[in-house]
């Protein structure tokens, strides 16, 4: 029988529901178990024994990051788990000397950083926390039932409606508290309305990138020093990358990423080709004679959405957390992290403050808590969407102009790209790469740039001064 390392230490109390069994849901319901006698996850796929993709995780197939944040919150909630990842053949990486990344300005230098990552699929992952769950004595359950439906009550909440999705037949679950956790295809605006509640607005920022997957066998005589290989693209003339990464079971997992509508394909041919386009030829030349281990997957779902939940009046026993609430571009492999962190503001909620009022308290927590990962995605697709320098506000211009000079220090120093990789991976803040050793040789390097090859749409140096 399974015993959570953390004392319940308030009074558990009745029954919560959690919507959806992804890396959200199970977070969501580890957390709910130390202060509820029962959890229940209600699940509309069918929930395989073995670590695969199902169908209502669509990107499933695709690669998937867990930044060392993330890693770090997991641990904390899952003790050995990452040993387990480690048993199961998933290799630990360095991200400075382990893998190989490409910038538009060049090569990060190659250093033991500190900064690791378990390189492992998102269906192994998912399938390890599951199985923890189901030791846990007051979790359950309730796979190949959807809900479709709250049931009202006196003054907020009394459950969900559900129904099978073998036969049809509806059934009511009464809870004291729901969590829906059922991702980017979330019906609770929906829902709420069915009950006489506002959906809330929405913010929605789309670069237009897609990206399309590919796994291959490692080959047999591979003798590369790395595990794994990013290629980034660079705004506005690069607009092709990719990442290639060694996951369990002497995989490799190779992702092409193409924004602004320049989709990678998915014919096998093509796909290498398009590989071939990089402005490196590393990942290229892993896979052009690698043997392929399954077919190529495309996916191009990946705006930014984020749903304002912290705005919106809802019952005070219903929450709306991970990526039902805020979807973060795939591509940027935070999206783990995200329903991680959320977890975690969860738990903050429920451990401090009275019962009353959850909900808002919960959905300004989780905003807070997500907004370094919403910033980052956001700011970069910000300028992909728009079609060159000249379409960008001045605050961006600058912000653009500063973060190459950044960039290019990242490549020169290798205490500028740890902090950039620290940045990346949510243990350090994003105003780190402002700091004083960082940002006034940035500075220093845009004014230069800007005297020697003035552009006519670049910020004026009294524009910068008057920009911060």
């Amino acid at each position: 029988m399974l015993v959570f390392a953390r004392e319940r230490t308030p009074k558990p109390r009745g029954h919560a529901v959690v919507v959806g069994a992804g890396v959200s849901g199970l977070l969501s319901a580890r957390v709910l178990s130390e202060r509820f006698d029962r959890v229940t996850i209600v699940e509309r796929d069918a929930l395989p024994e073995e670590a695969v993709a199902r169908k209502g995780v669509p990107q499933a197939r695709h690669l998937h990051s867990l930044a060392a944040r993330g890693s770090e919150i997991l641990e904390d909630l899952f003790p050995g788990l990452d040993e387990e990842l480690a048993a199961a053949g998933c290799p630990l990486l360095d991200q400075a000397s382990d893998a190989v990344t490409v910038l538009a300005a060049g090569r990060l230098p190659r250093f033991r950083s500190g900064i690791t990552m378990r390189s492992a699929s998102r269906a192994l992952v998912e399938r390890r926390i599951r199985a923890r769950l189901e030791e846990a004595p007051n979790i359950n359950f309730l796979p190949g039932r959807e809900v479709v439906g709250l049931l009202p009550g006196p003054k907020e909440i009394s459950g969900v409606k559900t129904r099978s999705r073998v036969d049809g037949t509806p059934e009511e679950l009464s809870a004291d508290l729901v969590v829906d956790a059922s991702g980017a295809g979330s019906r609770a605006p929906r829902w709420l309305e069915e009950i006489g509640h506002k959906a809330p607005g929405e913010t929605v920022v789309d670069a237009r990138l897609g990206y399309a997957t590919r796994w291959y066998r490692v080959p047999g005589d591979f003798s590369g020093d790395w595990t794994g290989v990013a290629v980034l693209p660079g705004w506005p003339e690069t607009t092709r990358g990719g990442t290639l990464r060694r996951v369990e079971g002497d995989l490799w997992t190779a992702v092409l990423i193409g924004t602004g509508g320049d989709y990678p394909p998915t014919d096998p041919e093509a796909f290498v080709s398009f590989a071939a386009s990089l402005h490196s030829p590393d990942i290229h030349d892993a896979i052009r004679d690698a043997e392929p281990a399954s077919p190529v997957y495309g996916y191009r779902r990946t705006a930014n959405r984020l749903r304002h939940y912290e705005r919106t009046r809802l019952p005070g026993n219903f929450l709306v957390a991970g990526d039902a609430a805020c979807v973060l571009n795939p591509s940027y492999g935070q999206g783990m992290t995200a329903a991680a962190i959320s977890a975690m503001a969860l738990r903050g909620c429920l451990d401090g403050g009275p019962a009353s009022n959850l909900s808002r308290r919960f959905q300004r927590r989780q905003r807070e808590a997500v907004a370094p990962c919403w910033t980052a995605t956001t700011n970069s697709d910000a300028q992909w969407a728009a079609g060159g320098l000249e379409d960008l506000g001045l605050a961006r211009r600058i912000l653009y102009r500063i973060s190459e000079e950044v960039m290019e220090l990242a490549v020169a120093r290798q205490d500028v790209a740890r902090t950039l990789l620290g940045v990346k991976n949510l243990i350090e803040p994003p105003v780190a790469l402002l700091r004083p050793g960082i940002l006034i040789p940035a500075l220093a390097r845009t004014t230069k740039r800007r005297k020697t090859r003035p552009h006519p749409t670049a910020p004026a140096e009294d524009e910068l001064v008057a920009g911060g």
